[in-house]
């Protein structure tokens, strides 16, 4: 049933599903649209005035003609679905194009027009001279649909050109992202307790552990918590797994491990918590959308784009995350049921991973780049200013690590003051009242820096 509900939850993010749906729906109107026809006719046809109907010849002229009108626009909406499609792969990120494919309003005007090209088409079919009905108002309501579907075209022109601006796009991977730390089972759940969870280490040695192999290859997408911690408690039993979403099965291989008391259970069961899938990037992952926001910058970096200020904009993005993500209590590996039994053992990442994952790449790649140095620098200060004292401390050591991989006999003078700023700053955000300059220097600086006297931190920079 679990499989049933993640099969089906995929569906409604896929690219045909929508405009499936709203074809069905078409087609329904039109069968009405037909039958109500027919009863206009046969009650000399009240309700609409006279001008509104027309006879079968003209009907018929006016319906093939919006029918393939609406077809023209499906035709370059399509083409412009592609142009963009390519725009995301050739300028940001591979991982960028599901989030236009997904996209609900790109979804609904293309469902729109598809639609609109059903209705029409099937009012074609249905529509007979042999009736003997001398007056129809279809092609009335076939005009009405052809307006629809001209604003709807006018307003995907509009939503196009703000999606191809990178702004708009890292903007809204960000919204994303937050909304799934906000909704995710792992940080709302009330079962996340202060007090460590409860279990007996006698429980491991008395029992025989069970491993369970998958049944598949795939890349593992996605674990069902909430279903395996009310399976695990209702079993008695405590699973660990051995595999990680995001990491490719092959048939057979060990996926997890399960101890119980209860020798009914069938450990198989197990298997209908995982979601496998020819993707490597799992579902729902938070990690995906600071991946993406990474690989955009670093395209954005690199010498065939050059657009640092792109790169900028994605490193405050991923520090709003970052920020985001602090505030919450992160997952513990030991996961609990209502009542603090631990239930899975899940390796989970903690703050740091997180801090490491999201600039070791930007560390690298632009390290003799002062402008996204310092980026990195204010977007740990946001971090460390609106975090708790702990995450400031993370952040404040968090900070050597940048400082190490700065390449600085590419840097001048003034560019050295610029980080020193940045850091005072940083120093700030995280409560650090009293850091030694000095230390800083001669650790990481070059000679002919250490002692500069102007090299002290100048406020009028």
């Amino acid at each position: 049933m679990n499989l049933n509900i993640h099969i089906l939850n995929k569906a409604q993010k896929s690219f045909w599903f929508v405009p499936f749906l709203f074809s069905l729906i078409s087609l329904i109107l039109s069968l009405l649209t037909f039958y109500f026809d027919w009863w206009l006719s046969q009650h000399n046809y009240p309700i609409f005035p006279k001008v509104l109907f027309s006879n079968f010849n003209l009907s018929m002229t006016i319906i093939s003609t919006i029918a393939s009108s609406i077809m023209t626009m499906t035709t370059i909406t399509f083409s412009t679905i592609m142009v963009v499609l390519t725009t995301f792969l050739s300028q940001y990120s591979p991982r960028t194009l599901q989030n236009f494919i997904n996209d609900r309003p790109t979804q609904r005007v293309l469902a729109i027009f598809v639609s609109g090209v059903v209705y029409c088409i099937t009012l074609l079919v249905l529509l007979q001279d042999e009736s003997g009905q001398e007056l129809y108002i279809s092609s009335t309501f076939a005009g009405i649909v052809a307006v629809i579907c001209l604003f709807v075209f006018v307003y995907f022109v509009h939503h196009v050109s703000n999606w191809v601006k990178v702004s708009n796009l890292i903007h809204n991977i960000t919204i994303k992202t937050n909304k799934k730390i906000d909704n995710s089972y792992l940080y709302r759940r009330n079962a996340i307790q202060e007090e460590p969870s409860t279990f007996n280490d006698s429980f491991f040695k008395e029992t025989e552990p069970t491993n369970v192999f998958s049944e598949e290859s795939g890349y593992l997408q996605q674990i069902d918590i909430e279903g395996m911690i009310k399976k695990a408690k209702k079993d008695k039993s405590i699973v660990r797994m051995v595999k990680t979403p995001g990491e490719y099965l092959l048939e057979g291989t060990p996926v997890m491990t399960i101890w119980t008391t209860n020798e009914d259970i069938d450990a198989e069961d197990y298997l209908g918590y995982l979601v496998l899938g020819p993707d490597k990037e799992p579902m729902e992952d938070i990690e995906l959308g600071i991946r993406k926001l990474v690989e955009i910058a670093l395209r954005a970096i690199s010498p065939a784009i050059n657009d640092p200020n792109t790169a900028k904009n994605c490193i405050e993005e991923i520090g709003i995350i970052l920020s985001k993500l602090a505030k919450h209590k992160l997952p513990s590996s030991y996961l609990t049921d209502d009542e603090n039994q631990l239930r899975i053992i899940l390796e989970q990442p903690t703050f740091v991973d997180y801090l490491y994952k999201s600039f070791y790449q930007l560390r690298h790649y632009g390290k003799q780049d002062v402008s996204i140095i310092a980026e990195i620098l204010r977007s740990l200060r946001m971090i460390g200013e609106n975090n708790s004292s702990e995450t400031q401390r993370l952040v404040w050591t968090f900070k050597n690590y940048i400082l190490e991989g700065i390449d600085y006999d590419s840097l001048q003078d003034l560019d050295m003051q610029y980080i020193m700023r940045h850091l005072d700053e940083l120093a700030a955000a995280c409560g650090i009242d009293d850091w030694d300059k000095d230390e800083v220097r001669n650790k990481y600086f070059p000679e002919q820096y250490k002692t500069d006297d102007s090299y002290h931190h100048k406020k009028d920079l």
